[in-house]
């Protein structure tokens, strides 16, 4: 008995805790991914579908994490600025891309409903500038801003 109490040091003890407490927060933070998946699902769902008035609240939440989802893997896959040069303005994307696509995204839902289709809350020119807000926000965090 003392044989195997001598093994057991300080360390090993530490180490044990260490491995359990990394197994608890690896098992709270798969539920909480399920969770937000779950309610991000049940959201893409909602802001997807065409309503005459859909849940504003939930379709920019949607809207904003689809968003910063595509700036993420934007960066990824461009990690550099799309434009640059000696007289670049930076952070004009924050507010051009917004209004461009907001723009579009209205021209599209006008579109569908003269074909007689409702529009889903990403067709609207809100929809559309909060997309593109949150995904030139997640770029210019990662790739363009001023170190």
């Amino acid at each position: 008995m003392v044989q195997v109490l001598e093994r057991i040091s300080s360390h090993n003890v530490l180490f044990f805790v260490e491995e359990l407490l990394f197994a608890l927060l690896e098992l709270f933070g798969e539920i909480l991914l399920q969770l937000l998946f779950e309610v991000g699902a049940e959201t893409l769902g909602e802001a997807l579908t065409p309503k005459e008035s859909p849940r504003w609240l939930s379709s920019t939440f949607f809207l904003v994490f689809a968003g910063a989802a595509a700036g993420l893997i934007s960066a990824a896959l461009f990690p550099h600025r799309m434009i640059s040069g000696r007289h670049v303005v930076r952070g004009l994307s924050l507010i051009l891309a917004p209004i461009g696509a907001g723009i579009a995204m209205q021209a599209i839902g006008n579109r569908l409903r003269a074909f007689g289709r409702t529009p889903s809350a990403l067709t609207t020119f809100r929809g559309g500038a909060t997309f593109a807000f949150a995904m030139a926000l997640v770029r210019w965090l990662i790739v363009a801003r001023p170190l």
